[in-house]
C-alpha cells in the first residue's frame, strides 16, 4: 500500500511490472495518487508564495513528478500494462488538518516536501517572510483549534489474475 509516493517513479511501466511480478495470484494493489492540481489546497498555497520562491512545476500527468498519475486514465492504463485486472480508479475528496494553529501548518508545508525544497533556495530573509505570508494565507482554513485544507486523489486499486 502507498500513499503519495508511487508518482516518482523514473520507469512507470517498469515499477508496476515489478509490483505486479511480486503479488502472489490473487493479491492486491492499493495506491494513493495526487489528483489535479487545483483540488489542493495545500498546493494552492504554496503556489501563492511565488514572489518570494522559486516555484516551478510539479509535474503534469504522464511526465515525472507530484502529478504524474493525476490522469486516472494513465493510472489505469499503467496497472493494466503491467498485467493487473479489475483495475478502478476512485475520485477521493478530503478535508486534512495540517496543524492546530497556522504557525504549525505553515511549518508542516515548508519543512516537508516540496515546501522544504523551495525554502532551500532561497536565503533566510526570504524564508522567514515566506513563512509569515503563508501562515497569514492559512488563517482562512483554521477553524476550532485546527488548519484544514481541501485535498483531491485518487484510490487505485486491481488485482493479479489468481
Amino acid at each position: 500500500m502507498s500513499r503519495f509516493g508511487i508518482m516518482f517513479f523514473s520507469d512507470p511501466t517498469a515499477a508496476f511490472a515489478n509490483i505486479a511480478c511480486a503479488l502472489c495470484p490473487g493479491g492486491r494493489i492499493a495506491f494513493l495518487s495526487a489528483a489535479e492540481p487545483e483540488g489542493n489546497e495545500w498546493l494552492t498555497a504554496l503556489t501563492a508564495l511565488k514572489d518570494i520562491l522559486p516555484i516551478g512545476g510539479f509535474g503534469a500527468p504522464g511526465g515525472p513528478g507530484l502529478f504524474s498519475l493525476a490522469d486516472p486514465d494513465t493510472a489505469t492504463g499503467l496497472l493494466r500494462k503491467a498485467g493487473l485486472q479489475n483495475v478502478r480508479a476512485g475520485h477521493i475528496h478530503t478535508h486534512g488538518t495540517w496543524g492546530r494553529t497556522v504557525g504549525e501548518a505553515a511549518d508542516f508545508l515548508l519543512d516537508s516536501g516540496p515546501g522544504r525544497h523551495l525554502l532551500s533556495s532561497v536565503d533566510p530573509a526570504a524564508q522567514a517572510l515566506a513563512r509569515r505570508r503563508l501562515a497569514e494565507d492559512l488563517g482562512a482554513h483554521e477553524t476550532g483549534g485546527a488548519v484544514r485544507l481541501r485535498s483531491t486523489g485518487w484510490l487505485l486499486t486491481a488485482t493479479l489474475a489468481a
